[in-house]
């Protein structure tokens, strides 16, 4: 795989139907350098993803931390930090978990993960990553890799003892409320759920991974940025989310989020999620995964 550089390309492949619910996307990476200086990015706050780097290596962590090698199989839980990585060559097979499938598959609160990138085998799941890290070193297309992670995938979704309908519906609602860009505060999404601010707070932290004021705010935040994702040319003031009091305001949160200033993210080259943004966007229309609407539950 090669990009429009050379340097990065990645391709999406939706997951079953029965597990659209459940999962993002499944995205396949290749990185490969031109010049034989390392190709550097930053991963934007996301959902929870499992990655697993079948060939080559990467460095990564959150920023305001050094960069360590990243494990082959590494998980990475809810994020509000962007994640610098770099690589020289890599090929790396990612799925990614929607606040419902945390709910199902995974067996941690969210907070426990928050924040954090480590070794899969630290998680307590279903599922089988050993043996999707397998798929992903011995087969050799994507859509080979894509159609074993379902199986997989369905199996450990299966092999669940039955999830309460009604929590599953809620966490549904309170996922569709963070993107309405309607709700300004904590008192209005609690208002729209039928929660109280407490019960709120509780289920965002083992659902969601943070408070509900911090999600709002990356919400807002993401929904900025994924103009600018959308059109690289226009301008930061025009891009603006409408619970923004003003430029500074979001200057501040791109400092909360990014570590560094509007202007110093746009000298930097993207040549990973640049790329990466142009492809979601033709595959499924949005160009960041927590931006990305929930959908109800598959019989089929």
């Amino acid at each position: 795989m090669t990009g429009i550089d050379g340097e990065s390309h990645t391709r999406f492949i939706a997951p079953h139907p029965r597990l659209q619910p459940y999962l993002s996307v499944y995205y396949f990476t290749a990185i490969d350098s031109q010049d034989g200086q390392p190709v550097s990015d930053w991963m934007n706050p996301e959902w929870a993803s499992v990655r697993f780097r079948y060939s080559g290596d990467t460095t990564g962590g959150l920023v305001g931390e050094p960069l360590v090698d990243v494990p082959p199989m590494h998980f990475v839980g809810p994020t509000s930090l962007a994640g610098p990585f770099s690589a020289m060559h890599a090929r790396i097979a990612s799925a990614g978990f929607l606040p419902v499938g945390w709910n199902m598959f995974i067996d941690h609160p969210a907070h426990e993960w928050a924040d954090r990138l480590s070794d899969a085998s630290l998680v307590k799941t279903t599922i089988s990553f050993e043996a999707m890290m397998q798929a992903a070193q011995t087969l050799t297309t994507v859509e080979e890799m894509a159609a074993a992670f379902d199986a997989l995938l369905l199996d450990a979704l299966d092999n669940r003892p039955l999830i309460d309908a009604v929590t599953e519906k809620r966490i549904r609602a309170a996922h569709d409320a963070l993107l309405d860009p309607e709700i300004a505060n904590v008192g209005q999404m609690a208002d729209k759920l039928g929660l109280s601010i407490a019960q709120l707070q509780r289920m965002s932290l083992r659902i969601f991974g943070f408070p509900p004021k911090l999600l709002l705010r990356r919400q807002r935040f993401l929904r900025t940025l994924a103009v600018i994702m959308h059109d690289p040319e226009s301008n930061w003031s025009d891009a603006l989310d409408a619970h923004y009091y003003d430029q500074a305001h979001f200057n501040r949160d791109f400092r909360r989020f990014f570590k560094m200033s509007p202007r110093q993210y746009r000298q930097h080259r993207h040549p990973i999620i640049g790329a990466a943004a142009r492809a979601r966007i033709q595959a499924l229309g949005d160009p960041l995964q927590a931006l990305q609407k929930p959908t109800a539950a598959s019989a089929g």
